[in-house]
């Protein structure tokens, strides 16, 4: 288990490498072949914002085929099958721009790092501050329940896309993912706080008006 006693920043790729022989076209796909191991070398496209620096080591979000290609919001059941991987920068990939290398070290399923998160909650308030600006722009809003949390995500007219994973007890919103995109870059972070004052009003008004989110595709992966 790693240890998340402070905010952290994690990477989510463009896109993950698919030269694995795999056939993406099977209607059934086994999740144990798709997800990199570690000691296995694969290959992650990313945003050109992102400041990658081969012989680093990254904490980087690993998706099924589906909410890679179209994201969580297509596919939101997946976030429950996505890993955190730490991962050491071997070099760029020759297959094209803002692609690196990457020798896995870790790999830990993304919900299970969401439940320490939580667990940690009492010592540890480290959650990022949402962009409320952003939040309270919002044109569009999507949510799904995905085991015991809720995903939340939402755009603005200002071409900004922005992702929450809270645990809603009660009364009570427990912040420990966001996800924030707009011209600027790729702002990622891993936290858990407890909501309180504007932000907590703000994401319940979002959450109240966010539509459900279904998955656009059947299962696939056994």
């Amino acid at each position: 288990m790693m240890n998340y006693d402070h905010p952290m920043k994690i990477h989510f790729p463009t896109f993950w490498s698919q030269d694995s022989g795999i056939d993406y076209s099977a209607p059934v796909l086994h999740l144990h072949d798709l997800l990199p191991r570690v000691g296995q070398t694969t290959s992650a496209r990313f945003d050109q914002s992102e400041l990658i620096r081969t012989g680093e080591t990254i904490q980087v979000i690993w998706c099924p085929p589906v909410s890679d290609l179209n994201g969580w919001d297509g596919q939101p059941s997946e976030i429950a099958q996505s890993y955190l991987l730490t991962a050491k920068v071997v070099g760029t990939a020759p297959s094209g721009l803002y692609r690196y290398e990457l020798e896995i070290l870790t790999c830990e399923r993304f919900v299970n790092v969401l439940r320490a998160l939580v667990e940690d909650l009492q010592t540890q308030q480290n959650f990022i501050h949402l962009d409320r600006l952003a939040w309270d722009e919002v044109s569009w809003a999507g949510s799904a329940t995905v085991e015991e949390f809720t995903y939340l995500t939402a755009s603005t007219p200002h071409e900004a896309f922005m992702e929450l994973i809270v645990k809603v007890i009660g009364n009570e919103v427990i912040g420990l993912f966001s996800l924030h995109i707009d011209p600027g870059g790729v702002f990622c972070r891993l936290g858990s706080k407890r909501l309180a004052g504007s932000e907590l009003i703000t994401v319940k008004r979002t959450l109240a008006l966010a539509r459900p989110l279904h998955d656009i595709l059947a299962l696939y992966l056994a």
